[in-house]
């Protein structure tokens, strides 16, 4: 079996070559090709200049990847490499869906790789695809098209596969929960190895500030500081904070995966009380060096944290309830190694890319094996690129 692999370039977390990489290890081969248009990126970053350079790169970023004027962009480019290949390869294995790929006339059945909607995404006030009215409106229709015409959707969490079942009115038996796993190095699991459970430190890893619960976590570790003075939280991510606060050690953005690795074994808890979470895959980052976890009751975090088995779920914003959970942690090494060893285990058991991998390759050869062409037209017309109307994006 020969898939073409499209996906865009690194803005999943290293997910899209992750995901490659495990359906290879079970036999199936992928070309991979990056669906990026580098003029566009371009001219995306010109329409964007702003003083301040995050302001710029976050508005270059909204206008290269989530604007209706990038998936028309995007998807002639992906059906330029489907007509190149399609005499080559027995399907289309796709991660994301920012754009479409098949072309007229094309029979191609389509494996689509989903991870999280526009709809969840407005719901949770993401930053991700902040569209409104009729550019909004663009988004929902051109993903339930992609859901429709796909053989099959493939989502890394049952959260997004509820989504797209309700949200979006695709049959249940049409969409798969295969999961996820942490990114490279991160499932090389260490067994032996353990963090410093009664080091009565806590540490946080996320880009973000608001969107992943840090003034919560501030909020939460003065509580925690009152009852257990010589905790200390380590912060890695961010690229300021706003203020000093006692206790914390605040690191900055780490590009080094194995530095950061380092850095939960140095540790006893990891946090982070996010306000959306597509997959979590610090999560299981922290579980695979048999850290307990605290999130939220939000989106992915529940099925990556077992509620008082491998850690806890606050209500999002409760810092009370928060700095209750990292008392007992921190105060307590052996429940801590408690709830460490048990998110290790699940991970072990659900959330390895082996595992993962398998799950992929077996359903993609079951629905090509069936594959009959769809009910409804895959000829879907998307416009040709209105260029011009980035500046206005």
């Amino acid at each position: 079996m020969k898939l073409l692999g499209l996906s865009p370039a690194n803005i999943f977390s290293g997910f899209e070559g992750h995901f490659f990489d495990a359906v290879e290890q079970q036999g199936v081969s992928i070309e991979r090709l990056d669906v990026e248009v580098p003029w566009f990126n371009l001219l995306a970053t010109i329409a964007s200049v702003r003083p301040s350079r995050s302001a710029w790169g976050n508005k270059r970023d909204r206008i290269y990847h989530t604007t209706a004027a990038a998936f028309r962009v995007k998807s002639a480019r992906a059906r330029r490499y489907v007509q190149l290949y399609e005499s080559s390869v027995d399907a289309i294995y796709q991660v994301g869906a920012l754009w479409n790929p098949l072309p007229r006339g094309s029979r191609l059945p389509l494996i689509l790789h989903v991870d999280y909607t526009s709809l969840l995404s407005k719901r949770r006030g993401s930053g991700w695809k902040r569209a409104t009215g009729r550019e909004q409106d663009f988004w929902v229709t051109e993903e339930r098209r992609l859901y429709r015409a796909a053989t099959v959707v493939l989502t890394t969490t049952e959260n997004a596969r509820s989504s797209i079942i309700n949200d979006y009115g695709i049959s249940p038996t049409h969409v798969i929960t295969v999961g996820g796993a942490p990114s490279a190095p991160y499932d090389r699991s260490e067994p032996t190895r353990l963090p410093a459970y009664d080091s009565k430190r806590a540490i946080f890893v996320g880009k973000g500030f608001h969107g992943k619960g840090l003034d919560t976590l501030l909020d939460a570790f003065g509580k925690v500081r009152a009852r257990i003075p010589d905790a200390r939280l380590t912060v890695v991510g961010p690229l300021t904070l706003p203020g000093s606060y006692e206790g914390v050690d605040f690191l900055g953005r780490i590009s080094d995966p194995n530095r950061v690795r380092d850095l939960y074994y140095e540790h006893a808890l990891f946090v982070m009380p996010s306000r959306y979470e597509p997959l979590g895959q610090v999560f299981l980052e922290a579980m695979s060096c048999q850290l307990p976890c605290i999130g939220t009751t939000l989106d992915a975090m529940p099925e990556m944290i077992d509620e008082g088995r491998s850690g806890y779920l606050i209500e999002t914003g409760d810092a009370d309830a928060l700095a209750e959970h990292m008392c007992e942690v921190l105060g307590n090494p052996t429940r801590a190694r408690q709830l460490g060893h048990a998110g290790f285990e699940k991970l072990q058991a659900e959330h390895t890319w082996p595992v993962v991998g398998e799950r992929i390759a077996a359903e993609i050869e079951r629905r090509l094996a069936g594959h009959k062409a769809p009910h409804i037209s895959r000829d879907v017309e998307v416009e040709a690129p209105r260029v011009p109307g980035i500046l206005d994006a």
